[in-house]
C-alpha cells in the first residue's frame, strides 16, 4: 500500500502545464510554479490530504476571497484566479482581424495635404 508521502513525493515530480501563466509572473514565480504547481493542484483538488499545518493552512488561504500571505499559496491563487478569468473571456492572445481598405486611407492622405 502507497502511503501519503509516497503519493505527494509522486505528484511532486509532474512539472505542471501553466504557459499561460508565463506572460504574469516573473521568472522566479514561473518556475516555481511549473515545479510545484502539479502538487499543489492536487492538495487544493484533495487528491492527497496534508500531511502538516503548513499544508493545512495553505488550502485555508486558498479557500478565503482574500490574496493570501503565503508565497505558495498567493502563486496558486494568481494561477487559480487567471484560469477563472480565461475560463469567463477571452484573454488578449486573439487577434482581431481588421479589413484593410488601402484605397480609404489613400484618399484620406490626399485629402490631408
Amino acid at each position: 500500500m502507497v502511503n501519503q508521502r509516497d503519493e505527494h513525493i509522486k505528484y511532486r515530480r509532474i512539472k505542471f502545464q501553466c504557459a499561460m501563466m508565463k506572460a504574469i509572473l516573473t521568472e522566479e514565480e514561473f518556475t516555481t510554479l511549473v515545479e510545484y504547481g502539479t502538487w499543489m493542484e492536487a492538495l487544493y483538488k484533495k487528491k492527497i490530504t496534508p500531511l502538516n499545518e503548513q499544508q493545512k493552512y495553505f488550502l485555508v488561504q486558498l479557500e478565503s476571497n482574500t490574496l493570501p500571505e503565503d508565497k505558495f499559496a498567493q502563486l496558486f491563487w494568481k494561477y487559480l484566479k487567471r484560469k477563472e478569468i480565461a475560463q469567463k473571456t477571452k484573454l488578449n492572445n486573439v487577434k482581431i482581424k481588421v479589413k484593410d481598405d488601402r484605397e480609404d486611407w489613400k484618399k484620406i492622405r490626399n485629402m490631408r495635404f
